[in-house]
């Protein structure tokens, strides 16, 4: 995988360099392959074991320092890019390294800041086409471990939701920002509820370079209902639900619910949003048995936080915004 003696010596002319003096020229085809493998974005931990292998395996010299690593990959060669990533809350800069021999998504640089992280609710909503808009927040996510659920909130009274819903959604602090191909993009790291990476799956978009973490329609859809904020809003999320209508599988969307245990109503969220977007009588009655059932059915409840001017629908015991609107017509 080595480039031949003219193809070197065509990079070197370019770039005023008399010789190949630490090999990483005539390994280029290596060290992007090498690079392929690790995802094409690389970080310093990820170009130590990259330059560890060059110098084990294919006669880079021991004294190559990550700054020339860097240097030649970058200025030399042209396959990464570096792109700065701001933490906002400490004002601390990272950098990551982005490979140009191929399209990387501004996801993926995302992603690359949490191990074992995937994309959730409004990116999530943008990988499932169930958004007509490409969102610059970015939200991605790694389950919490497990915790004891909080029996003396799991008594729900009219009183506690209504306050809990008066005041405005907790959100999360952990936000970087960077640039990347004249896009500003501000990424969300979300720490959510342990589900055993329930509805978690691996997905190829088009314009990503390789497969990423998702969650699947399903969870998607119940992961926006329950964090609208995090998904563009409440009118995002009732668009995201009529374009799953013949995408979803409504029974994998109860069985999510039931697993994942919440405190809060949230089967009047989803009835709520099947039966404004037309789903079929049977996909609504599934929903509709399960409020019936619930031991919550009597509690008014809330489609998002601090709703300004709120209507509500009597029939389900939901309160949502006014001006919703669902195929141009408001609710």
């Amino acid at each position: 995988m080595s480039l031949s003696a003219k193809e070197v010596d065509v990079i070197l002319k370019n770039n005023n360099l008399r010789k190949d003096t630490y090999r990483l020229i005539e390994n280029r085809d290596t060290i992007q392959q090498l690079a392929m493998d690790t995802g094409n974005i690389l970080n310093r931990t990820t170009i130590i074991q990259l330059l560890h292998v060059l110098k084990e395996k294919y006669g880079v010299p021991a004294r190559t320092s990550i700054s020339i690593f860097k240097k030649f990959i970058i200025n030399v060669l042209g396959i990464f890019e570096a792109v700065p990533i701001f933490f906002e809350k400490e004002g601390e800069r990272i950098e990551r390294y982005v490979a140009t021999y191929t399209s990387v998504s501004p996801y993926e640089i995302a992603l690359s800041l949490l191990s074992r992280s995937f994309l959730s609710h409004y990116s999530a909503l943008y990988v499932h086409d169930l958004t007509l808009n490409n969102p610059k927040d970015i939200y991605i996510n790694k389950e919490q471990s497990k915790k004891p659920r909080n029996t003396k909130n799991a008594q729900l009274t009219q009183g506690k939701v209504n306050y809990a819903f008066s005041k405005p959604m907790r959100k999360t602090k952990s936000i970087y920002h960077f640039n990347y191909k004249n896009n500003f993009y501000r990424v969300h790291v979300l720490n959510t509820k342990n589900t055993n990476n329930t509805g978690i799956i691996k997905q190829k978009p088009i314009g990503f370079s390789k497969s990423i973490s998702v969650t699947n329609i399903e969870r998607t859809l119940l992961d926006s209902t329950t964090r609208p904020q995090y998904s563009g809003g409440t009118q995002e999320v009732a668009s995201a639900y009529q374009n799953a209508r013949e995408a979803a599988d409504i029974l994998i969307l109860k069985q999510y619910l039931e697993r994942f245990n919440y405190i809060y109503p949230y089967q009047k969220s989803i009835l709520f949003y099947l039966k404004s977007t037309k789903y079929p009588q049977k996909s609504v009655a599934i929903f509709n048995q399960m409020n019936e059932d619930s031991p919550n059915r009597d509690i008014l409840f809330y489609l998002d936080y601090q709703i300004i001017r709120k209507s509500l629908d009597e029939t389900i015991g939901v309160y949502y915004p006014a001006a919703l609107r669902i195929d141009d017509d408001i609710i």
